[in-house]
């Protein structure tokens, strides 16, 4: 054998059994794999000369990170055709073959994404079992669809149609009495955009609305791992758009998604004086409480700090007499805010009643509500005896049990109207409106 034949044979790596390199992103699943007979020579030359490609582009990459498949990764790639002879339903750009040049990517999955070229792309054929370098099929998401997040901000997530053409000739009537006009095969990641679609759910493509069929959120790459599932396939039928579409937007039944935010708390406060302000994130109707997995955070700034200052926690310290603007922004979408206009008063020695706390605006059917007030006498509390009378909704509706300066109130009964307290001492009184829902 001459020496260069050594020389080369002596680069050849094969590993037998054991685990995955922990050097790569090969996963568990993959530790029975051998590594192939290839030349080191080879390897190096697939990591080294690659980028002298002229297909050899900058990209971010998903499915790289072991323990959190859709964390983009910074890296690059090499990108190949996969055909000569594009066609009007499916072009030479759609359909790639990527070969990523760094040698601790060893493994690239079924599901996940490329940002790269203006594009996302999904791999739809890894590899990764017969491959000696990681390789796969990926699609270019050719057509998007809207919708809105946990917190109402609209995102956007890429889809493949399989075919531009839409297929079928025929139209159906289906069980929504539809009139539908063609379809759509769809390709898209599974992810937590996708998980909120389903089977006789609706998209905005363009500016028609589709039905879907077929939901297919099930495929795994590794068998009975219900997480290595990453990729949906479904159908899309034409329809019609609906009143509650949101067709500028793109998004199905956008307009009747309701996101918005409300501030409770007292609307007045004498110089020197703090009042805790609470900021309410209210979806579709409903207040949505924060959660250490989705948490609910708000910025909170006012008009004139000369006249009222306000911190981080929502409370408000009165500077001056006169009138300022209290704006809550939330976090997670500064599209979703909330003002509330205070006064600042002097501080008098008037007497007066407030509410303490917070006093919530609606009480669900079967559930308690808690009220407290206090009399103020020169500005400062008293223990003075509260006197706590009900109105408006029918007395059915509700049981109040009264224990001093504290009032509980219990949900029996939706009622069309609100019940109004009112707590009160001699001349002082103060009122406030809640509404009693139910089935």
């Amino acid at each position: 054998m001459s020496n260069s034949s050594e020389k080369y044979i002596n680069g050849v790596i094969l590993q037998n059994g054991g685990a995955p390199n922990m050097n790569t992103n090969t996963p568990l699943q993959y530790a029975d794999k051998q590594t192939q007979y290839m030349a080191k020579r080879s390897r190096q030359f697939a990591t080294t000369q690659a980028k002298w490609s002229s297909d050899y582009v900058s990209a971010r990459v998903q499915g790289i990170d072991k323990n959190n498949f859709y964390k983009y990764f910074g890296t690059n790639v090499r990108l190949s055709d996969m055909h000569t002879s594009p066609t009007v339903s499916q072009q030479t750009d759609d359909t790639k073959q990527v070969l990523f040049d760094e040698p601790k990517i060893d493994y690239f999955p079924i599901g996940a994404k490329i940002e790269t070229m203006g594009s996302t792309w999904i791999c739809t054929n890894p590899s990764n079992l017969s491959s000696t370098l990681t390789t796969a099929v990926i699609r270019r998401c050719n057509v998007s669809y809207n919708l809105y997040d946990y917190y109402g901000n609209i995102i956007t997530e890429p889809i493949i149609l399989d075919k531009v053409t839409m297929l079928g000739n025929n139209n159906t009537t289906p069980q929504n009495l539809v009139m539908m006009d063609g379809y759509f095969n769809v390709i898209c990641q599974l992810n937590d955009n996708t998980k909120q679609l389903g089977l006789n759910q609706r998209i905005i493509l363009g500016d028609k609305a589709y039905f879907i069929t077929g939901f297919t959120n099930f495929i795994q790459e590794f068998s009975g791992d219900y997480d290595s599932t990453h990729i949906l396939y479904f159908t899309v039928r034409q329809e019609e758009p609906t009143q509650l579409d949101d067709v500028p937007n793109r998004i199905a039944n956008g307009l009747e998604q309701k996101f918005e935010s409300k501030i409770i708390g007292s609307k007045e406060l004498k110089i020197g004086e703090n009042i805790d302000l609470q900021a309410l994130f209210i979806k579709n109707a409903d207040i949505i409480d924060s959660t250490e997995e989705k948490p609910i955070d708000w910025k909170w700034q006012s008009s004139d700090d000369s006249v009222l200052t306000i911190n981080n926690n929502g409370q408000a310290l009165g500077m001056s007499v006169g009138i300022a603007q209290i704006t809550a922004v939330m976090a997670q979408n500064n599209a979703i805010k909330a003002v509330v206009e205070l006064v600042v008063k002097d501080n008098i020695k008037e007497p007066y009643i407030a509410f303490n706390g917070v006093i919530p605006d609606k009480i669900e059917q079967y559930d308690t509500a808690v009220l407290s007030a206090t009399y103020y006498e020169n500005g400062v509390p008293t223990n003075k005896n509260i006197q706590w009378s009900f109105s408006g909704a029918n007395k059915r509706s509700y049981i109040a049990t009264i224990n001093g300066n504290t009032v509980e109130i219990y949900g029996v009964l939706s009622d069309n109207d609100a019940l109004i307290v009112t707590a009160s001492y001699e001349d002082k009184t103060i009122s406030t409106n809640i509404a009693l829902l139910g089935y």
